[in-house]
């Protein structure tokens, strides 16, 4: 079957650019995959170079078992908000290599760390908290995710690691409501930062 000129135009065009495979360019010009890959070879195109360029440009995504139970729940409950969640392969200057993080991901282009931890009650009072802890990992990312579970329910506090300065650990409570203290000086409220999620909608 021939092509006219602007047909094979619209071929060579499409073949340039390695994103498209032959079966989708195929498929839009209702043509096989045999024979797109025909035309290819006619005009001096290598199809396995072409397939590695698209595999080199395919942006990585989350793959399940790279990640604990925990953190891919709420993984998939930031894909469910709508934001991009892509992995985050970290250096490791010791061996000079890169290995993919379980806790960090990139959230629309933002470097998160993801940390889950149960309600448990705390003395002397007996009020549930959640305690977050804020160490060097934890700073290393442009946001906290913290992600507390109470039963079957989940509550996530979305904190830039800006504001987690000279913090060591975070405390928030399970009902929403910090306990009174018998001190004059007001805690700082964690609670502001439930589901915040517009902090991750542009890289900051």
């Amino acid at each position: 079957m021939g092509l006219k000129a602007r047909e094979f135009d619209r071929v060579r065009s499409m073949l340039d650019d390695p994103q498209l495979s032959f079966q989708q360019i195929g498929q839009k010009l209702g043509l096989s995959k045999q024979r797109i890959s025909q035309l290819a070879k006619g005009l001096g195109i290598n199809g396995r170079q072409r397939q590695s360029e698209r595999t080199l440009r395919r942006e990585p995504y989350v793959i399940a078992e790279d990640y604990l139970p925990g953190v891919l729940d709420i993984i998939n409950m930031i894909n469910r908000y709508g934001y991009r969640v892509m992995p985050y392969n970290k250096l490791q200057p010791s061996r000079k290599t890169l290995r993919r993080s379980q806790r960090m991901v990139l959230v629309n282009g933002v470097l998160c760390v993801i940390q889950l931890r149960p309600a448990r009650k705390f003395r002397p009072n007996g009020h549930e908290y959640a305690r977050f802890d804020v160490g060097s990992r934890t700073r290393q990312a442009k946001a906290a995710v913290f992600a507390m579970r109470k039963g079957r329910n989940t509550k996530v506090y979305v904190v830039p690691t800006a504001d987690l300065r000279n913090v060591s650990y975070v405390y928030i409570p399970a009902n929403g409501r910090y306990a009174l203290g018998a001190g004059t000086k007001p805690q700082r409220d964690w609670t502001r930062y439930e589901s915040a999620w517009h902090l991750l909608r542009r890289n900051r």
